[in-house]
């Protein structure tokens, strides 16, 4: 296909603009080299990205002669985009610059119910955090909102959802009501793309998100791949133990029956903190039941590996606790992988706190980043 110049100026925008999002102060000659364009090519590119307030030229750098070399460095806050996780008991928010780093987050208490009252409650939390981001309106490019089920393609209606309790597809009024562009994700995926997004050496991996429901994310090229029917990697509903534990989808032996991070807050009245502060004080329930969860897991983990030959990623909130285990986890994965004698390939997350919500503000910024 013919590429027009357009094409070619509109792409050498982007490309500087990505140049100098991945620095902290980049000279103009070095963007030139190493983007191998003209410097005035990179100045008229550089003039605009300055004139709409997403660079600022800020200083020179040191010179022992000669004429000083001035420096361009990015806006990070110059536009902002707002995660919103939804689970059945919590609503998380995440507020993410242009380098995708996040600028603020915060988790509240409030149950799920499929009504005009819960998506007022919706509307009035989101107006309150943006207030509190003391940022301008128009410096929000757009809202994404994950949740625990299965969304359409086109990210506007959630199909159905056991932990929500929806079983017909859904698209919520408060949705409507938000003065932003909208995007809806399934919560796992949206925080395997985060993940990834931190990892840029890492072009495939699953990942495992281990919280109240287990879901993940498949990655290949660095893209979600959702299936045709939009449930791969719901990994929670593998039937790890026939006739097992019954899921909360009404089935038997399930992997979500043992490895959710229900499994193990449940000891401890609901608190996975205290769960572990236990573990390590030799609680012997709490001992028991980890040793167990992890043998588990480390099954599970190998029978992905197996299958997808690729890095997995440990997350979701019992990934945010597995540091001090991963070694046990490493070993226990290694006596029962036949293709490997280094489970190296097995990473613990990098976000421990609303992932979700971060992945699904990402989109935005990912977006907005390649059609400046």
């Amino acid at each position: 296909m013919a590429v027009n110049n357009i094409d070619v100026r509109l792409q050498n925008k982007i490309n500087v603009y990505k140049m100098v999002l991945s620095q902290d102060k980049i000279p103009r000659q070095k963007i030139a080299e190493k983007l191998q364009l003209s410097l005035p090519t990179v100045a008229f590119n550089l003039k605009q990205l300055i004139e709409s307030g997403l660079a600022v030229e800020d200083g020179a750098l040191f010179s022992t002669g000669g004429r000083k070399a001035s420096t361009v460095s990015c806006v990070p806050n110059a536009r902002i985009a707002i995660g919103i996780d939804i689970t059945q008991n919590h609503i998380g928010f995440a507020a993410v610059n242009l380098k995708g780093d996040v600028i603020d987050n915060i988790r509240l208490s409030q149950k799920f119910s499929n009504t005009p009252d819960y998506g007022n409650s919706i509307l009035t939390l989101f107006a309150n955090y943006t207030a509190k981001l003391k940022i301008p309106a128009d410096a929000i490019i757009g809202v994404g909102i994950s949740l625990p089920g299965i969304v359409n393609s086109e990210g506007t209606a959630l199909v159905e959802s056991h932990r929500l309790g929806i079983y017909e597809a859904a698209s919520f009024e408060f949705v409507k009501k938000i003065n932003y562009q909208i995007q809806l994700f399934n919560d796992a995926s949206a925080a395997g793309m985060a993940e990834i997004s931190k990892s840029p050496e890492i072009q495939n991996a699953v990942f495992l998100s281990l919280s109240n429901s287990i879901g993940g994310a498949i990655i290949i090229d660095r893209k979600s791949v959702d299936g045709e029917h939009a449930h791969s990697a719901e990994f929670g509903h593998i039937c790890s133990v026939p006739g097992g534990k019954q899921c909360y989808c009404g089935k038997t032996g399930h992997f979500d029956s043992y490895c959710s991070a229900l499994v193990l807050s449940e000891l401890t009245d609901g608190s996975l903190e205290t769960f572990f502060t236990r573990l390590e004080l030799n609680d012997t329930i709490c001992t028991k039941a980890f040793s167990e969860y992890i043998d588990n897991l480390a099954n599970m983990i190998c029978n992905l590996h197996i299958i997808f030959d690729t890095t997995i990623i440990l997350g979701g909130y019992v990934g945010s606790f597995l540091a001090p285990f991963i070694d046990e986890i490493k070993q226990k994965v290694l006596e029962l992988d036949t293709f490997r004698d280094n489970p190296d390939y097995i990473k613990l997350c990098q976000y421990k706190n609303e992932a979700s919500a971060v992945g699904a503000a990402l989109h935005f910024i990912n977006q907005f980043i390649e059609t400046i």
